[in-house]
């Protein structure tokens, strides 16, 4: 799950850098998690992360044809009306009235594909996708007018949130279960991105709506991650309740995820308390999702005796945890109310899974959505309580961009960024990027290599390629990323295409995952006659991952060359596709 690593290196770095220095802004205000438009932040981190979440149990339950579908789809729909409110609150009743119709509308799409699938209706899928595809074109335009968010950019995104839930359906359907949850997880933390963009925009043009608060400092990053993991869990762990009673065959991705989520909390405890404090946490996190497992258990064996062990043992949980979290945060996270928080948890999951065992499935799926929301409460009392006992780590760092031709606007800022402070990419100079340059063979390949930090010791033959990118080009050669144009040369220099530049990233991605993707669809561009034959499968596949797309006239450019910022997307995807 990528984000979650992503989180814990933000901590690291968040606490070994010093209060003083240039990059911090010149504010004698203290960091904080509350203000208005964390607030906001917040709320979307929640709805939006939810739609998914929703989204892709929902489409689950109606191709199995369970008996809680209805029910789940009534959860989303409430889902809908939650966003809607909001909107309206935001930006008035004529925008919400038209958000109201667009999102349920595209939420129809995704049923129809559900529909079509189950009935093996191929033209039925690609409707659904034309559906699909055509929203992201009136949704994306609708956002730009009220948020000024570039429509490309907003496009682009809409974009992975469809692939995100398809792939994740299409996956169940097929049994890849663990591909399947890892997708879910995908899904749930890309929508994090979203509320992300959209309460910094909001903050940005109509800053009396959140009391001229920013949306986006590292003390709100902090809470947002903490929202992510945390909902996520109770998610998952819902879900592996429901799977471990009916004995479903997923249940073991799920519980693997769920699995994953807990290292990834405790390795940001880790970072924050020490070694020490990171394997106490992880102890007694995973101890109380086995009580959890044992209550389920003993409710399949009819065994009110268990059931009741299950429940004294969370009870003793929330004891010893509220202890660990006041003694590691400084007495800045009460036990009792900590110990209160955690009954509601408990509460909260045991009475959507008694509901669910029970066939009441309203009550079901309506205490899920209390307690998925309720999971963003720890959240905030968490990283309120870091933020006070480590504040010089989260000062707000001056947020003018690096590069005067990559302003925050700019629809490749999102993926240059990253990548230069990970020190995959680097600028023509401090303040100039250059992003409409075209990109050597050389420096693509370089890019790439340094994304997936490989190296190697072994010689190469090729001649012409000088000391400033050779060990690139070597280590990409030793693992059959690249090769040359002849048996001694390279061409360096030579301008990379765009279909060249599929092929090594596919091979790449084939290299990271250890896998020899299949291609499930041979896409038809409108420019496919331009296509080299030797590129085509190449192409085709980084579509169907998401990693390079044709533009709005169903068109690749094969021919054309890539541009530094286009590279800059596409070792991006790469590596949201492949870790």
């Amino acid at each position: 799950m990528k984000m979650k690593s992503a989180f814990v290196v933000f901590l690291c770095v968040m606490l070994m850098i010093p209060a003083a220095g240039s990059v911090w802004a010149d504010s004698h205000e203290s960091p904080s998690v509350d203000t208005e438009a964390a607030e906001l932040r917040a709320t979307l981190d929640q709805l939006f992360s939810e739609h998914a979440y929703l989204a892709i149990t929902a489409m689950r339950k109606g191709y199995n044809g369970d008996g809680d579908f209805d029910q789940t789809v009534a959860a989303l729909n409430n889902n809908t009306d939650d966003l809607t409110t909001n909107i309206e609150n935001l930006f008035g009743e004529s925008a919400g009235n038209m958000f109201n119709e667009t999102w349920s509308a595209h939420i129809g799409y995704f049923v129809d594909y559900v529909t079509a699938t189950a009935e093996d209706d191929a033209e039925g899928k690609m409707e659904a996708l034309a559906n699909l595809a055509q929203y992201k074109e009136d949704f994306s335009a609708f956002l730009s007018g009220a948020t000024n968010i570039p429509q490309e950019t907003l496009a682009s995104n809409l974009q992975t949130h469809i692939d995100q839930l398809i792939g994740a359906f299409d996956a169940y359907v097929d049994e890849d279960y663990n591909e399947a949850y890892m997708m879910q997880s995908d899904a749930m933390q890309h929508m994090y991105g979203v509320s992300k963009a959209l309460s910094q925009a909001i903050a940005t043009e109509y800053p009396e709506k959140v009391n001229e608060t920013e949306a986006v400092t590292p003390a709100i990053d902090l809470r947002s991650d903490l929202n992510f993991l945390l909902s996520e869990h109770f998610g998952l762990a819902l879900q592996a309740m429901q799977n471990g009673y009916d004995g479903a065959e997923e249940f073991d991705a799920n519980a693997a995820v769920l699995g994953e989520n807990t290292e990834e909390l405790a390795a940001a405890i880790e970072e924050v308390y020490g070694e020490e404090g990171g394997e106490q946490f992880e102890t007694l996190w995973s101890n109380h999702i086995g009580y959890f497992v044992d209550y389920v258990q003993a409710t399949a064996m009819d065994n009110e005796d268990g059931r009741q062990a299950a429940l004294d043992e969370l009870d003793e949980y929330r004891q010893d945890f509220s202890t660990f979290m006041e003694n590691a945060s400084g007495e800045r996270i009460p036990a009792d109310t900590l110990a209160a928080g955690l009954q509601t948890h408990v509460d909260q999951l045991v009475t959507a899974f008694d509901s669910y065992v029970n066939e009441d499935y309203g009550i079901a799926w309506m205490t899920a959505r209390e307690g998925y929301m309720h999971m963003f409460t720890p959240a905030k009392i968490f990283s309120s309580a870091i933020v006070n006992q480590f504040p010089e780590a989260f000062m707000e760092m001056d947020n003018s961009p690096m590069f005067e031709d990559v302003p925050e606007d700019y629809w490749g800022a999102q993926y240059i960024y990253p990548l230069v402070e990970q020190g995959v990419i680097n600028g023509f100079s401090d303040t100039m990027f250059k992003p409409g340059e075209h990109v050597t063979r050389a420096q693509f390949t370089a890019f790439v290599v340094r994304s997936m930090d490989l190296d190697t010791d072994n010689d190469m033959p090729f001649t012409d390629v000088s000391s400033t990118f050779y060990d690139e080009v070597a280590a990409a050669y030793d693992a059959g990323i690249t090769n040359g144009v002849s048996e001694t040369e390279f061409y360096p220099n030579a301008q990379i295409t765009r279909e060249q530049m599929a092929a090594m990233i596919m091979r790449a991605y084939e290299y990271w995952t250890d896998e020899d993707y299949m291609i499930e669809e041979d896409y038809m561009y409108a420019d496919e006659d331009h296509i080299s034959p030797l590129f085509d499968e190449y192409v085709d596949e980084t579509r169907e991952l998401g990693i390079m797309v044709g533009n709005n006239n169903n068109e690749f450019n094969p021919k054309m060359n890539a541009t530094r910022a286009e590279a800059a997307k596409v070792v991006f995807m790469l590596q949201e596709s492949a870790e």
